[in-house]
């Protein structure tokens, strides 16, 4: 059974009405009882009762029903899909941007890649990096911004100078004595969270008496490790900016730079273009490449269309 046929017999779904439905698809009456009578042999069932009133569903078409109107859906969709791809200038260009970046960063990376791909209509989202890779796995995205080093089998493109600091934080006083705060409770970075190595560093760099059967959970999100450490007086690795704007006293003698990089998911895109979108001075100065707002807890939908 074709698209054409199933947008026919989904018209006498809405109309109930053989002669109706035959008018909006553009054929007789007796052509379009036939391709009902045709479907109906194939599926071995009637999927309509016939009456002097009209048409009307039967327990079988009532279920069938949505399915049809799903193939429908994905039918126009793949249309839809394939004359985009006809038409040169309509592609497009998903990018993930990351929420631990400043604001100032995102403008600027989001006007360097308008200006670099100029015939992709560009489609903008905002999060942390785990789930910016997500995007990139499981949401055919082509480009995010990530923090921390290279992940295995995706390509990336370092920013240069641009990095993360990240730190030690808790909810105490300054000179809170170390034993006071191995008694705190620990929000961990989950392993494949990009503050994971940093953590364990930072315990090598003074706490590392910690002992694992301390009270802890295993964050993979700033935000909800942010919210954790306020709210159950616990210790945590943020960036340097999160933990200021939070309030948070910041542990003494330990900071790690993190880098930043842009991960491609999409092999067309040209290695010289993505070059000069990092090439770009993205920053003012590195200090001031972390998040902005580390309270944004929610993805953010921005869609820039570029027409030529």
């Amino acid at each position: 059974m074709d698209s054409r046929t199933l947008r026919n017999l989904m018209r006498i779904v809405q109309t109930g009405s053989l002669s109706a439905a035959a008018e909006h698809s553009c054929l007789t009456v007796q052509a379009l009882a036939a391709q009902l009578n045709k479907v109906e042999e194939q599926f071995g069932f009637r999927l309509f009762r016939r009456s002097n009133k009209g048409l009307t569903l039967t327990t079988q078409g009532t279920e069938l029903t949505p399915y049809m109107d799903k193939v429908l859906v994905a039918t126009r969709q793949l249309e839809e899909k394939v004359a985009a791809l006809k038409v040169p200038g309509q592609r497009t260009l998903k990018v993930a941007l990351n929420t631990t970046l400043s604001a100032d960063f995102n403008r600027r990376m989001i006007g360097r890649l308008i200006e670099v791909f100029p015939d992709y209509q560009l489609e903008f989202s905002y999060a942390e990096s785990m789930e910016n890779l997500s995007k990139l796995k499981n949401e055919d995205f082509d480009l995010a911004v990530l923090i921390g080093p290279q992940k295995p089998g995706l390509p990336s493109i370092i920013l240069p100078e641009v990095q993360v600091q990240v730190v030690g934080a808790h909810c105490g006083q300054e000179h809170d004595p170390l034993v006071l705060l191995g008694n705190k409770f620990q929000v961990r970075p989950a392993d494949d969270c990009p503050y994971s190595h940093s953590f364990l560093r930072f315990l090598d760099a003074g706490l590392g008496n910690y002992e694992s059967g301390k009270r802890m959970v295993y964050s993979c999100s700033e935000t909800l490790t942010l919210s954790l450490i306020t709210q159950m007086d616990g210790l945590g690795m943020v960036s340097r900016d999160a933990a200021q704007r939070n309030g948070l006293t910041i542990f003494p003698g330990f900071e790690d730079a993190l880098e930043v990089r842009l991960a491609i998911n999409n092999p067309e895109l040209s290695g010289q273009a993505l070059h000069d979108v990092v090439d770009l001075p993205l920053h003012e100065r590195a200090e001031r490449n972390v998040r902005s707002r580390s309270h944004r807890n929610g993805e953010k939908e921005v869609f820039a269309e570029i027409r030529t």
